[in-house]
């Protein structure tokens, strides 16, 4: 009998993975099954979770203010919840792989349910931080499990898809929570919000409870610096860092750059730019699996840089939305594309270390850019942070041509 949480969910994905890897590729026109009982469910645990994270994550900010931190402590918060999930990201990988999937999921999500529930007890700033800390511990290992589960779960040869539609599961939360989160505390009261977020999460939780995870082979390597890298994963994650970098400051300023140009309500931004990764994600994942992971990825940087500059020159509303499509088209089509690059690249035994690593690189990217994005303000204003963020984008597709420059049988031998 399997290990608990390393059960069967279906045989035919296992033994069609195993001769995906022994080189026999399936039948042309035969495609290997996508939403499987697993799939389905790791994707309403992924919504759940995202729902109630999301709810929280623009909230929390100002409950510093309230506490009486002021605008220092609100960037604060936010700080530490991302370092937090920074440094248990690789230490999460390893245990993934070596131990179990499931496992560390049901842990990671209960112990952010616990200080989701606790933000209500903050008495101050310094408590509040703890909680902060103790969030991003429970969201850098239950996100990295949710990454590696599906990695586990959609079939190789419909990576790009898989991954488009398990991203789908983040960005759809955003177009909604967010704002619903805004409403429950814009009368001053954050009990009903994180009642409501806990709640969301605690249904993730009980859903995990009861997921199977697919058997597969363990690594059996004891922690060490080595086991927490994945050298095939770091070409992939390098992209994913630096694309993050131009989302970083995107969007730390978006609201302030509204203010500067005369838009008073920014927030359409966001919800064309959600609807449009919707759309970006499913669709490029299938592309990405019928002419390469990384020329599809490298379209997505041009388009995000395009998005850039486009945002560096708007002057109104429009300019805005149109800057908002460029980039969600970019970032829906080059995040999953390199997502299921890091899979691809992986040996199965070792999916948790890699999808660590692209993970630590997605915080980090979105930390140095926010970081840096307010230091260069200062000297460039913001329309100069986003013309930087265009050449960091092209830079990483220039590294990408190099790629398929250098390595043309890697692209055409998945088309």
């Amino acid at each position: 009998m399997p290990p608990l949480d390393e059960e069967i969910i279906e045989p035919t994905l296992l033994m069609a993975e195993r001769g995906l890897l022994a080189g026999r590729i399936p039948r042309r026109g035969a495609l290997e099954p996508l939403w499987t009982k697993g799939f389905v469910l790791l994707m309403a645990v992924s919504v759940l979770y995202w729902l109630g994270f999301q709810l929280v994550l623009v909230s929390v900010p100002l409950l510093a203010v309230k506490l009486g931190g002021g605008n220092a402590s609100a960037g604060l918060v936010m700080g530490t919840f991302t370092f937090a999930a920074m440094l248990v990201r690789p230490v999460t990988g390893w245990a993934l792989d070596a131990y179990g999937r499931r496992a560390l999921l049901i842990m990671g999500t209960a112990v952010c349910l616990v200080a989701i529930l606790a933000h209500e007890w903050a008495a101050g700033v310094l408590f509040l931080l703890l909680l902060r800390s103790l969030h991003g511990i429970g969201f850098g290992t239950s996100t990295t499990a949710l990454g590696t589960l599906a990695s586990d779960l959609v079939p190789r040869s419909r990576l790009g898809e898989g991954m488009g539609l398990f991203t789908l599961a983040m960005s759809v939360p955003l177009a909604i929570a967010p704002a619903v989160g805004l409403a429950l505390v814009a009368g001053g009261d954050f009990t009903i919000l994180f009642w409501v977020s806990g709640g969301l999460t605690g249904l993730s939780l009980a859903l995990a409870a009861v997921m199977r995870a697919p058997r597969r082979e363990r690594s059996g390597v004891r922690i060490s610096l080595s086991s927490l890298v994945e050298r095939t994963s770091l070409f992939p994650a390098a992209m994913m860092f630096l694309l993050t970098i131009t989302y970083g400051p995107l969007i730390a300023f978006i609201a302030i750059y509204g203010e500067e140009r005369g838009i008073v309500n920014v927030g359409p931004f966001f919800t064309v730019y959600a609807i449009v990764l919707a759309i970006a994600r499913p669709l490029s994942g299938r592309v990405a699996d019928r002419f390469g992971y990384e020329p599809a990825a490298a379209v997505g940087m041009v388009l995000a840089a395009t998005g850039m500059l486009t945002l560096a020159a708007a002057n109104g509303l429009g300019g805005l939305l149109l800057a908002a499509l460029f980039y969600g088209i970019g970032f829906g089509t080059a995040q999953p594309s390199l997502q299921a690059l890091v899979i691809y690249r992986v040996l199965p035994a070792r999916r948790g270390a890699a999808t660590a690593a692209f993970f630590t690189a997605y915080d980090l990217g979105m930390a140095v850019g926010a970081i840096a994005g307010g230091f260069l303000a200062a000297v460039v204003a913001l329309s100069g942070v986003y013309l930087i963020s265009a050449g960091v984008a092209v830079a990483a597709f220039v590294c990408l041509a190099v790629f398929i420059r250098r390595n043309p049988s890697v692209s055409a031998a998945r088309t």
